[in-house]
Order: C-alpha cells, then structure tokens, then sequence
C-alpha cells in the first residue's frame, strides 16, 4: 500500500505555540493536514498567532487552527487551567487530540553557585518539570487523547544538560529532569508513546535577544564555535524531530536531538565556551 502522511487528520495540542519551536512545530502540523491547537499563557497572544498560522494556509479551514491561553505559572491552579484546556480543545473528551507537545517555558533568571537559594533553584521546576508532570496526569485518564501507540505526547530538554555552559548548572538540572520524566512517563503509560526532543541553539525570539546584546560578530563566532554547521537552528528545522516523534509508532521513550552536531564540537585548548 501506498505510505501515508500519518499527520494527514490528526489533531496536534502544543504547550508553548505561539513562539519559537512550538509555533514551528504547529506551522509544519498544518502544512502536513493535521489540525492544530495552540496555547500560551495570554489569550490576546494566542488569537493573534492563531490568526498568523491560518494566513500562511489561506484555503485551509479556518477551524483547523484554533488555539487557548493556559497559565502554566500558576502552581496552585495549575492543573485546573490544564484540564479546562483540554476540555476546550477536545469539547469536553469528544472529540480526541492525537498527538500533545510540550515546549512551553518561562523568563527565569540563572542563580549561580555561590549565590543560589532554595527558592531560586526550584524556579526552573514549575513550567519546565512541574507543567509536563500535571499534564501526564491529565492525559492519562484516557479522556482527551486515545492511550494507544499511534498517539503521543513529545517533551522538551536541552543539550545544556549534557554539555553545560559556564554559569548554566542549574537549568542543566532543570532539562535533567525532564530526561528522567520521559523515561518513566514511557513505562507508566504504555503503549500510549512519550518521547523528547533535545534542542541545541535554534534562533527564537529568546536567542534573538541574546544575540541582540552581544552583536552581529559575536553571535556568528558563537555560531561557529557551538555547532558543527557553522550556524544556529531555525524553528522549521527542529519541528522535523517532532513530526517525526508523532509519526513513527515504534518509538517510545526515544531522545532525538536536533542540534547542530553541538555535543560533538571540540573546544580549542584553553578555550572557554560561552553563551555570553
């Protein structure tokens, strides 16, 4: 038989749509078929993307792209504002999502080892570990997503993790809790599919700001000197690794990174490199 777009139909939730990987991974859902919902933490954001996905697809049904705001900083309504997602997104269970990302995050500073405080190093945990945990929970009721392997839920790491810059011990320990999250949500709830993707550098707004502050020069030599292809990933190359999470059945539990061959670059001797 001919092979299918496994996407073709397929209803894609993204936690962080409307920026940076999470908008690419919506933008390349929609130009496979697949519907998509998109939510972000203000309502205002959320239309106004939701509106921008629709005109790079002018003939497509306007319901295919719809999208939510969902506080995922508020801790003590946290899993209340996640559950009215899902009831919104999939009219209260009936109408199933096939496949959930998570790239939500949040501008969180980065405490330093003889300065941190209990408070500062549990902040990363809240949208980075806390957020994915609750929506495992959500999910697997079996009530908004179908618990079998042709659907999946796809998280987010980091190779800071593997490789940390100076000064990043902490948001290493953040994304490393993402690793092991994935590969005990992949046991419990089997054979429904939950895998990660490991982003190295992809230009988003929140790198853009980065390379803002440091200048155009600056910005290419981190380029080179953090990547194998002399250059920074762009959002449309990194949603290839999520499509290809939420389309191979007989992957679970898989880490798949997109990053530029960064874990392989090869310091100069006495070279120290940097972020900033």
């Amino acid at each position: 038989m001919a092979h299918q777009n496994r996407l073709a139909n397929a209803h894609v939730l993204i936690f962080g749509g409307t920026s940076g990987i999470g908008f690419g991974v919506a933008n390349m859902a929609l130009s496979n078929g697949a519907r998509v919902t998109i939510s972000g933490s203000a309502q205002p954001k959320v239309d106004q993307k939701v509106e921008k996905l629709r005109s790079f697809y002018p003939n497509m049904p306007a319901s295919n792209a719809t999208g939510f705001a969902c506080d995922l900083s508020d801790k003590e309504n946290m899993e209340d504002n996640i559950t009215a997602l899902f009831e919104k997104a999939t009219d209260g269970g009936k109408n199933k999502i096939d496949h959930v990302v998570f790239t939500a995050g949040n501008s969180i500073g980065l405490p330093q080892v003889n300065e941190v405080t209990a408070e500062s190093a549990l902040a990363g945990f809240t949208v980075r570990f806390v957020a994915p945990a609750l929506v495992a929970k959500v999910l697997s009721s079996g009530k908004y997503v179908s618990l079998t392997a042709k659907s999946s839920y796809t998280l987010t790491g980091g190779t800071n993790t593997y490789r940390p810059f100076p000064g990043w011990t902490y948001p290493a320990a953040w994304m490393g809790a993402v690793d092991g999250l994935v590969r005990g949500l992949a046991n419990d709830m089997q054979p429904f599919r939950v895998n990660v993707v490991i982003p190295g550098a992809i230009q988003t707004e929140l790198l853009q700001g980065m390379l803002d502050n440091i200048g155009e020069e600056a910005g290419k030599k981190m380029a080179r000197d953090n990547s194998l292809t002399n250059s920074f990933g762009q959002p449309e190359d990194i949603a290839e690794a999520y499509g290809y999470l939420m389309r191979d059945r007989f992957a679970s539990g898989s880490f798949v990174t997109c990053d530029g061959g960064r874990l392989l670059v090869t310091p100069s001797p006495g070279e120290t490199k940097s972020l900033g």
